[in-house]
């Protein structure tokens, strides 16, 4: 078989999806670790606690509750609850939260194909679902317990069924992508950014109706509208158990205080498209697949797309330019653009063929060499895990000193608070009067004036880097 017959659209992406799903398998057991390895530990923990503390998907409890009951407000925390669900199955295992985020994954890379298909042809669609899987963020988070790579799932099943709907007719799919959008924005609310693209659809629809009108609309609440209520309802079990683990927006009206910082333009502009969402490998592509599509006229949908995204980072500003897996809805527009540029190559033959294989070989090399050093080690995580129950009973709560609010408490498996800027006496004895009997800290205490001696029994026991001191009774 030759090279160029190699190169069919199926077969591209079949490849792609079987390599990425090879890639992925890579630390497919391991726990919460490295970069955002807090929001993981965050994400696993619901998980957990809904595993162990009752199936309620509507009261998500946290490991950093104190004496609370732990239920707070969250994002809709219907991954988690997928999670906990197969734990019921199989066990509360790491590789099972691994697998859900990576098959995912592989159906973004499915989808994107699906829809760019539709908007142009079956080789651009193909060689988009390859950027797409060579995005250094999206192969990064589809490694990461987090919602996110959901989110994007959902998202892009979303709209495929929404532009299926627009060339069939068939209301099923207008439903079911109705149905995708709300879980997903309720999950991760950028991907509410797709509302301009299809208000251009419409635009451009010859013979659209006021029937048309009305279900775009009609789409909006329905769509909109769960979102508006989870999240009230969030703040709602945030503000009653005062518990806020999770960030559930803020002030909307306070994000112009963001949205004229370097950061925000640094981030957004110029080191996340080419480093994070393109690949630098790639970035020569992307730009020749840019200057065709607007030579040729084609893919408007997918820069009103691109643009619209845009507008929601604006209204996000804090966070998609501080939290880069928040700017994950953008990594799609910007593959199919990539797409263009290596399907134009392609297909041009001659040198052009070759160069297109030659970055496709090199790209993997570059997703590497930005992502390696976001995977932390392990070691510490097993330690701590498997020897906590022989020293700190399952019921008891704990302190324990953590730079970040939740990873220390998840290898614990256990509840309680978190010291994240130093141990302080006094606020120690805050805690252990309300019901906390360990102390968990990274040095042993001081204890040279004997104050500490009066709430801990001053002889620590190991439990992997952790000194861990029993406290008394002071109530």
């Amino acid at each position: 078989m030759s090279l160029a017959g190699f190169f069919q659209p199926h077969r591209i992406l079949y490849c792609a999806i079987g390599l990425f799903f090879l890639l992925h398998l890579y630390r497919i057991t391991a726990p919460p670790n490295g970069y955002h390895q807090w929001r993981e530990s965050d994400t696993a923990a619901v998980a957990l606690n809904y595993y162990e503390e009752g199936m309620n998907f509507f009261e998500p409890h946290v490991n950093q509750r104190g004496a609370t009951s732990g239920i707070t407000g969250m994002e809709l925390p219907v991954f988690n609850y997928t999670i906990a669900l197969f734990y019921r199955l199989t066990g509360p295992y790491h590789v099972v939260a691994h697998l859900l985020v990576l098959l995912a994954a592989c159906l973004s890379l499915w989808t994107i194909f699906k829809l760019t298909e539709i908007l142009t042809d079956a080789n651009i669609a193909a060689f988009s679902a390859v950027a797409m899987a060579l995005s250094p963020l999206f192969f990064f988070y589809s490694y990461k317990i987090m919602p996110d790579i959901w989110a994007l799932t959902l998202w892009l099943v979303s709209i495929y069924l929404y532009l299926q709907f627009t060339i069939k007719k068939k209301y099923l799919f207008w439903v079911v992508s109705a149905l995708c959008l709300a879980v997903a924005g309720s999950i991760k609310p950028l991907g509410l950014s797709i509302y301009l693209p299809y208000l251009f659809l419409l635009w451009h629809n010859k013979q659209q109706t006021v029937r048309d009108y009305v279900l775009y609309l009609l789409y909006i609440a329905v769509t909109l509208g769960p979102f508006i209520i989870w999240i009230q309802y969030a703040r709602y079990l945030q503000e009653t158990s005062g518990l806020y683990a999770f960030y559930l927006g803020g002030n909307i009206t306070s994000f112009y205080q963001y949205l004229f910082s370097v950061r925000f333009f640094k981030s957004l502009f110029l080191q996340y498209p080419p480093e994070l969402w393109v690949g630098w490998v790639l970035v020569p592509v992307f730009f020749y697949g840019l200057y065709r599509a607007i030579k040729e006229r084609t893919l408007r949908f997918v820069f009103v797309w691109i643009l619209s995204i845009y507008i929601v980072f604006a209204l996000t500003a804090l966070k998609a330019s501080t939290h880069d897996y928040y700017s994950l809805v953008i990594v799609p527009p910007l593959a199919v653009i990539t797409g263009v540029g290596l399907s134009r190559l392609y297909l041009s033959g001659g040198w052009k063929r070759v160069t297109v294989v030659v970055l496709l070989l090199l790209a993997p090399v570059g997703v590497f060499l930005r992502i390696y050093h976001r995977f932390g080690t392990i070691n510490d995580y097993y330690t701590i895990h498997s020897e906590v129950d022989s020293i700190i009973p399952r019921k008891d709560l704990v302190i324990v000193e953590d730079h970040t609010p939740a990873v220390r408490l998840y290898q614990l498996n256990r509840k309680g608070w978190t010291l994240q800027h130093g141990v302080r006496f006094e606020e120690t004895v805050h805690y252990i009067k309300d019901g906390a009997r360990f102390l968990l800290v990274k040095q042993p205490l001081d204890n040279r004036f004997g104050l500490w001696g009066t709430v801990v029994d001053t002889i620590p026991e190991r439990l992997g880097p952790l000194y861990c001191y029993r406290a008394k009774d002071l109530n």
